[in-house]
């Protein structure tokens, strides 16, 4: 097993992964910045759990996109169940978060 350090908008993440795998799992970190640093480039601060969760929600939101191949979907023409889905993730990675912040 190997440990990665990720940087994904100025926070540091120690992640294990196979060895070999590193380099991926960077460009996906460098993926994840990205969309980290197009949601902060409008607002001064967000809670490091919070961007993480809009992080996700984004890329979610871009998966469940590509499965059903349609363009990505805007925020009123999300149903129900993708609703809750999200918040599930959104409580997730906030459990994730206050997980890797003791670490």
């Amino acid at each position: 097993m190997s440990v990665v350090t990720l940087n994904i908008a100025g926070y540091s993440y120690k992640i294990a992964c196979q060895d070999g795998q590193e380099g991926h799992i960077q460009e996906l970190a460098k993926f994840l910045d990205e969309k980290a640093k197009k949601l902060t480039s409008s607002v001064a601060y967000i809670q490091e759990n919070q961007l993480l969760a809009m992080v996700c929600i984004l890329v979610a939101q871009e998966l469940f996109a590509c499965k059903n191949g349609n363009a990505v979907k805007t925020q009123a023409s999300i149903d129900s169940s993708q609703i809750e889905m999200i918040e599930n993730l959104s409580s997730k990675i906030s459990e994730l978060a206050t997980i890797l912040k003791k670490n």
